[in-house]
């Protein structure tokens, strides 16, 4: 290696903080290594000149289905850079980061029915990598801007041209520079390794591991070569050569677990074979993935007949959409189970409570029932912590069957079914609560763009939805109010599974994203028709409700019209309701 690049790169550095920038490094694998060590060192030599530059930020972000077994590493390399820094009283701030509740994975895909993101189902291209990774991290960097009263922050990556063509292209699109910041969408960024080779990589850590230069790494270079030799099938070549051709020994690929951008998680798949004992434990995360895979065309499976989205003059759109609620109800008894084995494998292993890996807590399990509430369909309230009670309290467990891939088909046109006259004849009221369950006690509110003449229940707003996870309030939410409430008969069959979303409103557990009321009070009242049908005609009434759609063409003209009721269709007789339009 040429350790004129070394030098460059933290000659970069120590300018840029002589030059008051904060630096921030995503942290994540073996290059953004290379990127840290070289701000940690320009650091050091800027504070010999003036001892009041800085702070340097190592930021890893965790979209909780990264690699798990890396991303665990890669928290050991913060508290090496930590030891680092207090050992030569270096201003360095660790940061583990996270998408919002609302974004989580397992949120997205259990919770909303979100498709899982492969090359078809992705129209923005990796969309993920948006909502996982840059997102939160803008939110970290505005935060920055805040703490500091300065907008001279600059991000370093550790992407380099030699790494893919795409990743060349994306560089050269933004006119990153490897010796300069630049301003990009992402704020000012610079790419201090852009022309580096993956040689030039595992050189600097070979030297770091052998002691010939001083890092603040020293003690976790050795694990890099590791785990990227075994995601590379058990070899790492230190010299891998100067043309991306010819740029690929020890240049594993750790993603996402469950990323089906990719025909296949190679880096993982090679982890597991080369070292069951240390990494078979994510196996069943691949087992779960091939099931997403096999069954994302399953339409009559895995799809929900019945959209979301409330369309001008009180329509749904009919027709395969997102993932149903009996699937996610199938995902989450998965993904229970194997978050339930790994604790039950990992007491065996280390006789003492714990986990490598844990992919639904309490947070994200309450997020996932907020969403499958406002949509509607949920035969009893609160199916997702009932399912939860199977897994965890009974000890239930529930083996992913083996699947074939199904092949995309053809899918007929949407059809549009109109759902106003539900409203009224269920008594579908939204948010507005009358307290008939006896649950509520709180004093109730009024907003003008629901209505000044109906109450609602009480609630609070904040800059996102979330779950009060700090308070403890969340555990006790599901391992004891639940559970003792479906004892005393309040969520017995055929109550409205809705009544559960204004306890968590009331209690405080959940707290809305700012000026969502009125969007949440209508899609509830939605979700009430569903639950109303669902009680009154069992699974088969998504099929009903099809049945009595009309087309796309037939909606635009009863829009033009002015008609806010439903064309009578033969199919239609089930719904002997009378159809009067309610302007939501």
């Amino acid at each position: 290696m040429q350790l004129s690049k070394v030098n460059r790169t933290i000659e970069t550095f120590k300018n840029l903080f002589l030059n008051n920038w904060i630096i921030t490094v995503g942290l994540s694998g073996k290059d953004s290594a290379c990127v840290s060590h070289c701000a940690v060192e320009g650091l050091k030599a800027a504070m010999d000149v003036n001892p009041m530059v800085g702070p340097l930020y190592l930021v890893t972000t965790n979209t909780t289905i990264d690699n798990f077994e890396l991303h665990g590493f890669i928290l050991d390399v913060h508290a090496g850079a930590e030891q680092y820094a207090r050992e030569f009283n270096l201003p360095i701030i660790t940061k583990e980061i996270n998408p919002s509740l609302s974004s989580l994975p397992m949120v997205e895909y259990i919770g909303r029915g979100k498709l899982l993101r492969t090359p078809a189902t992705s129209t923005n291209g990796r969309d993920c990598t948006i909502e996982w990774k840059i997102d939160p991290m803008k939110r970290f960097l505005r935060d920055l801007k805040n703490t500091h009263q300065t907008n001279k922050i600059a991000s370093a990556s550790g992407t380099r041209s030699l790494e893919s063509v795409s990743r060349a292209a994306n560089i050269e699109k933004r006119n990153e520079s490897a010796v300069g910041v630049v301003e990009t969408n992402l704020g000012y960024t610079i790419a201090p390794i852009k022309d580096w080779t993956l040689t030039d990589v595992w050189s600097l850590l070979n030297l770091i591991e052998s002691d010939e230069i001083e890092s603040y790494l020293e003690s976790n270079a050795q694990g890099l070569r590791k785990h990227y030799s075994a995601g590379n099938d058990g070899t790492c070549d230190l010299f891998a050569g100067e043309k991306l051709s010819s740029d690929k020994a020890c240049g594993a690929r750790f993603g996402c677990v469950l990323c089906a951008m990719v025909e296949n998680d190679a880096s993982l798949e090679s982890q597991i074979s080369t070292s069951f004992e240390t990494y078979g434990y994510m196996a069943p995360m691949l087992k779960f993935r091939e099931f997403m895979i096999n069954t994302l065309y399953d339409y009559n499976y895995s799809r929900s007949m019945l959209g979301r989205q409330l369309k001008e003059g009180g329509y749904v759109k009919v027709g395969y959409n997102q993932y149903s609620i009996a699937y996610r109800q199938d995902l989450l008894r998965f993904m229970l189970t194997i978050d339930a084995q790994e604790s039950e494998a990992f007491y065996e292993q280390y006789g003492y409570d714990g986990c490598r890996f844990s992919m639904i807590g309490y947070k994200e399990l309450l997020m996932i029932q907020y969403q499958w509430i406002r949509e509607g369909g949920e035969k009893l309230a609160g199916e997702a912590l009932r399912i939860w009670h199977d897994v965890h309290t009974h000890g239930k467990r529930y083996a992913i069957p083996e699947t074939t891939y199904a092949e995309p088909k053809p899918l007929p046109k949407y059809r549009y079914y109109n759902i106003n006259g539900y409203v009224k004849h269920h008594a579908c009221t939204g948010l507005h609560e009358d307290n008939v369950n006896g649950l509520l006690t709180g004093r109730l509110h009024r907003s003008a763009k629901v209505g000044n003449d109906v109450d609602l229940v009480p609630f609070e707003e904040g800059e996102k939805a979330e779950i009060d996870g700090e308070s403890g309030m969340a555990w006790s939410f599901v391992e004891h109010w639940f559970p003792d409430a479906v004892a005393g008969g309040h969520f017995d069959e055929g109550k409205c599974p809705t009544t559960l979303l204004k306890v968590m409103l009331e209690c405080k557990l959940l707290k809305l994203r700012k000026g969502t009321l009125p969007r949440l009070h209508k899609e509830v009242q939605r979700a009430q028709v569903y639950n109303a049908l669902s009680q009154t005609y069992g699974d088969c009434y998504q099929h009903l409700c099809f049945g009595a759609s009309i087309s796309e063409e037939e909606y635009k003209e009863n829009l033009k019209a002015g008609v806010q009721q439903q064309e009578t269709h033969k199919a239609q007789s089930a719904f002997d309701f009378e159809q009067a339009a309610l302007d939501f």
